[in-house]
């Protein structure tokens, strides 16, 4: 699902069969001519025009779906969704909802959701090219590779006499279908046989340059970028859009234009001023003028923390004006016990996976907590560097704005911390749970959340826009404890089914993902394990071949790891059995758990924003 942009339908194209009535509307502005003006990339007006018809007809099931597409290209998930459950709820067996709800469900991450309603949607609406596209979309996002290609193949029969918008669209989710088997060379024709069916549509080259940001060709990326500004109009929320994009592959001198632009067009808006303070500082290297935008966005917008946690960041860290930080702290909310808080939360989260594993909880430290919010604002002054990318992530330059330290340790010792052994985890979630879930969803950011002799952490974290991070500092009293950890522990319920990479380094990467949750084995760091022997069992015994991760493997800390080559099925038990031998003594676990019935609650991990 990796991001995918939303898309809008063309309704001519959605006479779909098995609908529910919708009471006809007088002519004049509809949803039709509301999607004619985003596919002539006039997004504010769209969105103005189906506001309007929503307002005037609050019952009609076609606006409500057709704005949660919508919304979805405008990158506001959980909007767009609750649009596409209340037109669910208004006509729940009209083809065209269904169809959105597949498409909406499936860029919000609910794989199993958008498998199952993508399923109910072709059976509604069986003459949709649309609906066999999106449904084909979601089956290759849960792994059913052989059943996405024959949707996919019966959307392209039926898109032959269809639109531009039709064909383009099958494209695009045959690109998705041949990019999660990491067929690279074929998504990537497939992206540019898309964008050449609708070439005057900003969008497909928005998904062109992200597809390139994510096989790390940034400057395809960049080219991308700047064909795509020539086709946006004075159009407000698509510069932003095409900011936002720019940020994330690095081209910061695009997005300052994209969003200069967008200020240009609505001068109060606090979301292109707080943006601009991030990039004044990340490419201009100028934090006078980030605390004068910073400032300037809390004054049209006095509620807005994320500016105003920015603005005493660069007080702090870059200025080196306590005071000024301090009293900018406490304008509003107190926004250092707000980090606080949030790392309560994190800490929680923490403590209820350890107590499900059997672990005792673990405290937090509040230098850890100073140096790991630091770093994370560290990430955004420095945004542009290329060595901030990936597993760079975790370190700091010496030359860098904000500096503090190279690593996790040095930076904790900076602000006070003794010498102990430590370790990081890095993530781009919307709050502090979410990180956590994310990392435990994992393989290698799992491992150090689940030692036994985890002593303290801080945690830390920075939003400003499109950009997120959150920070995990860890520390170890480096103890014998003679635990063997396991996750999923014995008898849990509702565990995932799949886990879709986004991991730095990648625990298998020859994988065609999605594949098996991964399940792992804790043991101390520095004990002598053996492993004899893994099964992982179906509930008639089979073994489900996979991907085996061995302690002595690099990243894996002494930890042993398993993961399906495919997704577990819901609603089903799973017998592991483990033989190993630690520091010289034979050992042996057997325990089960049991998968989430239905829509499987998805890894965070399956997000577009990697764990690093």
């Amino acid at each position: 699902m990796r991001r995918r942009g939303a898309v809008l339908v063309l309704f001519a194209l959605l006479a779909l069969a098995g609908c529910d009535s919708v009471a006809p509307k007088p002519s004049g502005p509809s949803a039709q001519s509301a999607l004619d003006l985003m596919f002539k990339n006039r997004y504010a007006a769209a969105t103005a025009q189906l506001q309007d018809l929503i307002r005037a007809h609050p019952q009609d099931a076609r606006d409500h779906a057709t704005y949660a597409l919508v919304l979805n290209y405008e990158t506001k998930p959980k909007p767009a969704l609750d649009e596409a459950l209340k037109a669910q709820k208004l006509a729940p067996n009209d083809g065209f909802v269904l169809t959105v709800l597949t498409r909406v469900e499936d860029w919000t991450s609910d794989l199993q959701g958008a498998a199952r309603d993508g399923a109910t949607a072709i059976k509604a609406a069986p003459t949709s090219a649309l609906a066999r596209a999106f449904y084909g979309e979601a089956l290759a996002d849960v792994g059913r590779y052989a059943d996405a290609q024959t949707q996919l193949k019966k959307g392209a029969d039926l898109a032959k006499n269809g639109s531009p918008y039709d064909r383009a669209e099958v494209e695009r989710n045959w690109a998705n279908f041949y990019r999660d088997q990491k067929n690279y060379p074929q998504a990537l024709d497939h992206l540019k046989l898309a964008a050449g069916a609708q070439p005057s549509w900003v969008e497909r080259l928005l998904e062109l340059a992200r597809f390139s940001i994510g096989r790390q060709d940034l400057t395809g990326a960049t080219e991308y970028l700047q064909r795509a500004a020539t086709l946006s109009p004075d159009d407000a929320g698509l510069r932003e859009q095409l900011g936002d994009v720019a940020i994330f592959a690095q081209d910061y001198a695009v997005a300052k234009s994209a969003y200069q632009a967008a200020l240009k067009l609505q001068p109060r808006s606090a979301l292109d001023l707080k943006v601009l303070g991030d990039i004044a500082v990340a490419l201009d290297k100028d934090p006078t003028t980030a605390a004068k935008d910073e400032r300037a966005a809390i004054a049209m917008e006095p509620t807005d923390q994320e500016a105003g946690a920015f603005l005493v960041a660069v007080l702090r860290y870059l200025t080196k004006d306590e005071g000024a930080a301090a009293q900018a702290a406490k304008q509003t909310v107190d926004l250092d016990q707000a980090a606080v808080d949030r790392q309560t939360v994190a800490l929680a989260t923490v403590n209820r996976y350890r107590q499900l594993a059997g672990l005792n909880p673990v405290t937090s430290s509040s230098i850890i907590h100073v140096s790991a919010l630091a770093h994370a604002f560290y990430t955004f002054f420095n945004g542009a560097l290329p060595g901030i990318r990936d597993l760079g992530i975790h370190k700091e330059e010496s030359g860098g704005q904000g500096y503090v330290g190279d690593n996790v340790l040095s930076r904790a010792q900076r602000f006070g911390y003794p010498q102990r052994s430590m370790a990081e985890v890095i993530t781009h979630r919307n709050d502090a749970a979410a990180a956590v879930n994310d990392w435990i969803d994992s393989v290698y950011h799992r491992i150090p959340l689940m030692r036994a002799d985890l002593l303290e952490l801080g945690y830390g974290d920075a939003y400003l826009g499109p950009m997120t991070v959150q920070v995990m500092d860890m520390s170890y009293r480096e103890s014998a404890t003679g635990r063997v950890i396991v996750y999923p522990v014995a008898n849990q319920m509702n565990v995932p089914t799949a886990f879709n990479g986004n991991e730095i380094p990648d625990p298998a990467p020859n994988a065609n993902y999605p594949i098996g949750y991964p399940v792992t084995a804790t043991f101390d760091r520095n004990a002598r394990v053996t492993i004899g022997a893994f099964h992982l069992r179906d509930p008639s015994g089979a073994d489900l071949p996979g991907v085996t991760l061995q302690p002595s493997a690099a990243d894996m800390e002494n930890s042993f790891g398993y993961l399906a080559n495919v997704p577990l099925r819901p609603g089903t038990t799973y017998t592991a059995d483990l033989s190993y031998t630690l520091n010289g003594v034979a050992g042996h676990k057997t325990w089960r758990f049991t998968t989430a019935a239905g829509p499987s609650p998805t890894p965070q991990s399956q997000q577009a924003p990697e764990l690093r």
